[in-house]
């Protein structure tokens, strides 16, 4: 049955849903954009957090994680879910996790129902293969994002708050917090994701030692995140090591996890934001720190083409601390008319290709097609 946009009923399902979550906290800017566009929006998530704010038209269903529920359970209550929500719905939007997907293909296919899976990562194992054959349509955010060649894949953009992310000179909110920074008037990094070797913190911690061996004190360094998985902790534990043994504590703090309500703050306050990830796909924090008029710096592949086009000062080749050093020398002495260039560049490349209103337009669109 042919649908148009505004009388889909969409069954979303997700991670997380928690408005403060410092990972999947965009989840729920996304959902109050695409209700925007669609009747009702269903969303069934392993775990729910702060629900807050969420428009009327939209239900939230927890498969149970955090109220302890075992893995058994957890799959019994989302096939439970999908087979009563089914009934009332035209679709299933699947958000990142294959594993969901192939659970969910059997209750689609029984109601007849269309399958859509949104996916940006590198990585390919036999989950995602398999989800893909089950699946109608995947969507994702950029041609690095999605790694299996495919007539089913249609690049759309990441999905970035522009109401959120913007320029502190023309953001509507007002200062949410005082985060106790005591600045002492530098050139200000940050940097923000968790921390997990795939990050590659290590030739940021190198770049900001050659800065003291130079005898150049005026740079800050910020690292917002926590501790990806247990056995990350080592990691961690060896990059305070490094800092404490390069005696870069007065320029390097590590200042743990950060609620998503204000990491729009971290941005606006920062001169350049480093990102450092091997994902291999858009890191959605690079597209934040851009929107939001910050300077980036990245030796994320999937960025190569977009920032090379504003300028080679915004890319670097991964493990080469010397020339990530002599970067950030660069941009730090951009002149004010420089600085300013780059910075309404980013905002409007993000802004162009990477909306979420677009976005959520353009599911509206790809999901009424299908249905």
């Amino acid at each position: 049955m042919e649908r148009t946009g505004s009388k889909i009923k969409l069954i979303f399902v997700t991670r997380k849903v928690d408005r403060g979550d410092a990972l999947a906290g965009f989840v729920f800017t996304w959902l109050r954009a695409l209700a925007q566009e669609v009747e009702s929006l269903l969303v069934i998530c392993l775990e729910q957090g702060d629900t807050a704010g969420l428009p009327p038209n939209v239900a939230v269903y927890s498969m149970g994680k955090e109220q302890g529920e075992s893995r058994f359970r957890i799959l019994g209550n989302y096939l439970r879910l999908l087979l009563g929500l089914l009934r009332q719905a035209d679709g299933v939007f699947i958000h990142m996790h294959p594993v969901y997907a192939i659970a969910a293909w059997l209750p689609a296919k029984l109601y007849k129902k269309k399958l859509v899976l949104w996916y940006t990562h590198k990585s390919v194992d036999f989950k995602l293969r398999l989800a893909h054959f089950l699946v109608d349509e995947v969507l994702t955010a950029s041609k690095e994002s999605f790694r299996l060649p495919s007539s089913k894949v249609k690049i759309i953009g990441h999905g970035i708050d522009l109401a959120k992310f913007t320029p502190s000179f023309i953001s509507p909110y007002p200062a949410k917090r005082d985060r106790g920074r005591k600045s002492r008037g530098g050139f200000k990094i940050v940097s923000v994701g968790r921390i997990s070797p795939v990050k590659d913190y290590e030739t940021l911690l190198k770049a900001m030692k050659s800065f003291k061996d130079q005898g150049i004190t005026d740079i800050d360094l910020e690292i917002y995140g926590r501790v990806g998985l247990p056995e990350h902790q080592s990691y961690f534990d060896a990059l305070v090591n490094f800092v404490h043994n390069a005696d870069l504590e007065d320029i390097v703090k590590f200042q743990g996890e950060l609620n998503y309500e204000y990491v729009d703050e971290v941005y606006q306050e920062a001169d350049l934001f480093v990102n450092l990830s091997r994902t291999g796909s858009l890191d959605k924090s690079v597209l934040e720190a851009a929107a939001c008029g910050t300077l980036v710096l990245t030796s994320n592949e999937a960025f190569r083409r977009p920032l090379l086009r504003i300028s080679p000062l915004l890319y670097f080749e991964r493990d080469q601390p010397a020339e990530l050093s002599e970067k950030i020398r660069e941009l730090k002495e951009l002149l004010p008319e420089e600085r300013e260039h780059f910075r309404q560049a980013l905002h409007a490349w993000v802004e162009r290709e990477h909306n979420l209103q677009s976005l959520a337009k353009k599911n509206r669109g790809r999901i009424s097609v299908i249905l």
